[in-house]
């Protein structure tokens, strides 16, 4: 259980009316509420209750906003968000109920509590019409409380289901681009292997001439095939690494370039040409993380500088740059110096669904699942900075080594 303060209650009966639950009780029994029960101030980031914990009352919140996490199997989901004026707990002046997620004060925040026992005292002092009230209202309130988390957990799976098939939607387009670019080495490659086999069809006097033209056959074989091996390697790793993102030991400036070099075959079609600047010392390149939603993150911005920066192939410039933010830190950030992003629009980018671009393809989600990764899988943050007409520059920090 958490630190509590406990002050004088200063509200009105008028203010506990608010909520539904109590727009029922008479004027002496909200008097009697605000006489007896605690009115409780905890500060930002407290935890309230911790999963499994027993609830001991009603919750009304008077100030603040108030979160609740589930967790299962390691993983934290948001269940959902109350503030002013919605309660929590109402089960519990039934019976006994444990919390089935953790509660967390976001901000600083205030509550009155009414507890199981006090509860009882009123129904006690009140009449058969009273009681009746009080029940409809506390059944009306959990049912209202319920439905309300099935909604909010629906829009979570929903959201989870759209953003990995935007993922999957971003994988494939990048299996295109990676399909049309090896075409051009293989091409290359058969037109050597066709020189080749003209010259040595039959024999022949081998002079000077026939002797360079193997030669460079020879020579343009090797290239070629170097560069499809390069392009199925940084295909295989950045895809594998999507459908399978488990922490793994890796060289974090060779994984943000490969990625770079794989995303840039699809960017050419725009007439986008990517920068990749490497400020890591070769003892600050070993990463324990997640090689997958590091790539994905860098496809997503770079996807998203594509379709907004640089709008109908206009073409332009990305420059992707990885460092220290400090000595706990690494920094990754995509800046472009194309359109930027109206002012009206800066505090709406992170928000599903969210898209100036539907036009062009664009779900909404892009940025979204870059927020999602950055800081729930690498637990780091992400920022903006953005002029219009001038360009904008992604910024993320993450850790170097990540919380277990």
């Amino acid at each position: 259980m958490y630190p509590m303060s406990s002050e004088k209650n200063l509200i009105s009966p008028d203010v506990m009316r608010k909520n539904p639950f109590f727009g029922s009780f008479s004027h002496t029994q909200l008097t009697m509420i605000l006489d007896t029960a605690p009115h409780i101030s905890v500060k930002a980031n407290t935890i309230i209750f911790s999963q499994g914990e027993r609830f001991t009352g009603l919750y009304l919140i008077l100030k603040g906003v108030i979160r609740f996490e589930h967790e299962s199997e390691g993983e934290k989901f948001l269940v959902v968000e109350l503030n002013e004026n919605q309660s929590f707990g109402e089960e519990a002046l039934f019976s006994g109920e444990l919390c089935q997620a953790t509660v967390t004060a976001v901000e600083d925040s205030e509550f009155l509590i009414l507890d199981r026992e006090l509860m009882l005292e009123i129904i006690r002092r009140s009449s058969p019409e009273e009681i009746i009230d009080i029940f409809s209202g506390l059944s009306k309130q959990v049912h209202t409380s319920k439905s309300r988390e099935f909604e909010h957990v629906l829009e979570q799976l929903t959201l989870a289901d759209k953003m990995e098939a935007e993922k999957q939607r971003a994988l494939t387009e990048m299996v295109a681009g990676v399909s049309h670019e090896i075409n051009t080495p293989l091409s290359v490659i058969n037109t050597a292997v066709s020189v080749m086999a003209r010259e040595l069809a039959s024999p022949k006097e081998v002079t000077l001439q026939r002797a360079a033209d193997i030669a460079e056959s020879l020579e343009l074989i090797q290239r070629n095939v170097e560069r499809a091996h390069r392009l199925v390697q940084d295909f295989k790793k950045v895809s594998v690494s999507q459908l399978v993102d488990q922490k793994e030991l890796f060289d974090i400036s060779e994984a943000v370039e490969e990625t770079v070099h794989l995303v840039l075959v699809s960017l050419k079609r725009s007439q986008i040409g990517v920068n990749f600047v490497n400020r890591l010392a070769f003892e600050q390149k070993s990463w324990i993380g997640y090689r997958g939603a590091l790539s994905q993150i860098l496809i997503n911005l770079l996807m998203n500088a594509e379709r907004h920066a640089y709008p109908n192939g206009i073409g332009g410039v990305v420059d992707v740059t990885i460092e220290l933010a400090d000595d706990k830190n690494y920094r990754l950030v995509v800046q472009d110096y194309g359109n930027g992003i109206p002012r009206g629009n800066q505090t709406r980018i992170f928000e599903p669904f969210f898209t100036t671009g539907r036009s062009m393809g664009g779900t909404g989600l892009g940025l979204a699942i870059v927020h999602n990764l950055v800081t729930n899988v690498l637990k780091g943050q992400i920022s903006v900075r953005t002029d219009v007409l001038k360009g904008t520059a992604f910024s993320v920090i993450f850790p170097r080594v990540l919380p277990e």
